[in-house]
Parts: C-alpha cells; structure tokens; sequence
C-alpha cells in the first residue's frame, strides 16, 4: 500500500545509506578540492566562481537524496541536522563572499558546519544504538573543532590554505563510514 509520501515525493530507494556517504565523499572531494583551486587563482572573482562550481555537487546530491535515497535515509535525524547546519553555512557563505570578507572566513565557516554536523551525527548514531559509529562521528567532530580553533589563530583559516583541510576533513570521516569502519557492535 502506497503512502501519501509515495505519491508526493516519490524515490526509487535504490541509493542506502553507504551510497549516499560514499557519493558525499566524492562530491566533498569534487568541490573542495575545485574551491582550492580557485582559491589559488586570487582572481577577483574566484568566490563568485567557487560558488558556481559548487552548484552542480550540490544537486547532485540533493536529486539523489530527494529522488533515490531511500525513505529511512532522506528522512534520517543525521540528514535533518546536515541539511539545517548546511543550509546555514551556505548562507553565510553567499553573506562572506557578497562582502568580500577576510580571508580563512570560509573555511572557517565550512568546518565549524562539519563540527557541528559530525556532532549532531554522533549524537543520533548513539541514540540508535551504534557505539563504533557513534566514535567514529564524535572524533571527526573533535578533529573539526580543533580545525576551527588552528584556524582562528590562523594556521588553518589565515590563508586558502584552509580548503584543503575542509576537504579532508569533509571527505575523510564519510569514507570511512561508507567502508564500513566502525559499524560493529562495540
């Protein structure tokens, strides 16, 4: 029997859970590793560039989420908590390079998301009963934490050498998740 989800936002299921930290890890790689790139450039225009090269991994991910992630994955507690603390990040993203602001504002903004997120993710992985996960998540967030505070004094986030750390630090902890790293029961 068909659910009123079925008729309105309709999935073919076909990409689970591992698929979907697997196709995050590649596109985190894709767009991170473009960003550094552009960054390089110091062209005037590199964020407004960056921003465009970002707009294809970012549907990518959203049309496999919204049209073949299975339902217990799209509409997970992590994925709910990933999609506000992304939402917020971009936004302030759009706000840093419509102002031109310092930078290592950036990066400093996307790891501060993956703290958060791997936190929120953590959280949830424990609450449903996976302890190996669960530290798995707690460690990438505390990676990212300290990320963030190398990049306040300016060892990460002072110059666009910021990027590549968001990249492993995005790329990383999905890997390995998706290998299956951490999934025993501890």
């Amino acid at each position: 029997m068909a659910t009123r989800l079925d008729h309105s936002l309709p999935t073919t299921g076909r990409v689970g859970e591992r698929g979907l930290l697997r196709l995050g890890a590649a596109l985190g790689l894709v767009g991170w590793t473009g960003t550094a790139i552009l960054a390089r450039l110091d062209a005037p225009a590199a964020g407004h560039l960056a921003l465009g090269w970002w707009t294809l991994p970012v549907a990518g991910m959203v049309y496999a989420i919204g049209r073949h992630a299975a339902n217990p994955v799209r509409f997970s507690t992590p994925l709910f908590g990933w999609g506000v603390l992304n939402g917020t990040a971009t936004t302030v993203t759009l706000w840093a390079v419509a102002v031109d602001a310092p930078t290592g504002t950036i990066p400093l903004v996307w790891l501060a998301d993956l703290a958060l997120g791997y936190a929120w993710t953590a959280v949830a992985l424990g609450r449903a009963g996976q302890p190996g996960r669960t530290r798995g998540y707690a460690t990438a967030a505390l990676a990212c934490a300290v990320a963030v505070g190398l990049g306040y004094t300016g060892v990460t986030g002072g110059d666009v050498g910021g990027y590549p750390v968001v990249a492993t630090l995005h790329v990383v902890p999905l890997a390995l998740d998706a290998r299956g790293l951490g999934r025993r029961r501890a």
